[in-house]
């Protein structure tokens, strides 16, 4: 076979393209610099960006639920209308500042789950503010708990003590003007309308409450987190106005002081027990804690403490203890059954 002989190429052909590639504009060159990195790595750039976000996104979810068990929650009940978990049937909670929503005579009443742990109680020596009966110390709850997420309004008050209720203006405020025995006697009322017992938070429980996990003077900012003489105008305001903390709790700083279930003894934390402290057995004054409206930054800081000598009339939130309803069944069948004597 014969071999082909390249074809040859005119000078007119050649002259043709040299004068293309001559006029070519300035578009169709070769990119240089960011041009040159994005058109060989803009494709990875974006995965890479996606993936960073993404990874992000996770850890931020992680960190607003609080647990992976928080995250499971989130996907398995949603959100609630106040944009956190929403929780119907559980016997104790599964994570910090869980939701669990009571609703006595038409009023709903929202309580949040504080875990079982340690936290230092008291405050240090270079807290502004600091008493010499703050010291501090160690503390074990071994059990978690129930708290209203509130300080107890006017409109749950007059919900469970049958009162009328009061207008829309007032709803919401604190209800603040209840001795000690007053408030008894709601959580005793409050406990017979819902079948769980409710009563007052140890001093423990509501400093343990009130820090969420911060050891710092204040659950955030004080003007954002609670209501105090530098800017509560001399008056209540309705609850849940200011921020909460991380455990969803509002008003823990100012607005209504609040009632402990401890007895008051000024050098109670040099001996007190380590686990479970609920205070001296006997006294004349009982604990409140939080400040209130009417008080400077250092009264409502989270380890300050008052007395009932000093203060005759607050407001408070109760704990309550959800018993399974297995044990409330037996616990009636065994008051049912009458005694035999031989």
């Amino acid at each position: 076979m014969k071999e082909k002989a390249p074809r040859s190429r005119s000078p007119e052909k050649m002259v043709g393209k040299t004068v293309e590639k001559a006029g070519r504009s300035p578009k169709s060159q070769a990119p240089t610099g960011l041009k040159y990195f994005w058109k060989r790595s803009g494709d990875s750039f974006l995965v890479w960006c996606f993936c960073g976000l993404l990874l992000a996104g996770c850890f931020w979810f992680w960190s607003w639920c609080g647990s992976l068990d928080g995250m499971v929650h989130f996907f398995q009940n949603g959100f609630s209308r106040d944009g956190d978990f929403a929780v119907k049937e559980v016997r104790q909670g599964e994570f910090a500042g869980q939701k669990r929503v009571l609703n006595v005579n038409g009023v709903e009443c929202v309580f949040r789950w504080c875990p079982r742990g340690t936290f230092r109680m008291g405050s240090p020596e270079n807290e502004k503010g600091r008493k010499e009966e703050e010291r501090l110390h160690r503390v074990v709850l071994s059990q978690g708990f129930w708290i209203l997420e509130t300080e107890v309004t006017r409109e749950l008050w007059a919900a469970v003590m049958k009162e009328p209720l009061p207008d829309e203006k007032e709803k919401r405020l604190p209800k603040a003007d209840l001795t000690w025995e007053e408030a008894a006697r709601f959580c005793e009322l409050f406990g017979r309308k819902t079948g769980y017992r409710a009563q007052f938070p140890t001093e423990a429980q509501w400093e343990y409450a009130c820090r969420a996990g911060s050891g710092r003077p204040f659950c955030g900012d004080l003007n954002q987190t609670g209501w105090h003489s530098g800017n509560s105008k001399a008056k209540l305001h309705p609850a849940k106005k200011k921020k909460g903390n991380l455990w969803f709790l509002y008003d823990m700083h100012g607005n209504a002081a609040e009632w402990c279930r401890d007895w008051y003894e000024e050098s109670f934390y040099v001996n007190a027990p380590e686990k479970d402290p609920s205070g001296p057995a006997q006294g004349r004054f009982r604990v409140l804690r939080g400040g209130s409206f009417e008080a400077g930054e250092a009264r409502c800081r989270a380890a300050a403490r008052d007395s009932q000598r000093n203060v005759s009339k607050a407001g408070f939130r109760p704990v309550v203890e959800f018993v399974p309803p297995e044990k409330k069944s037996r616990k009636k069948q065994k008051r049912s059954t009458p005694e035999t004597r031989h």
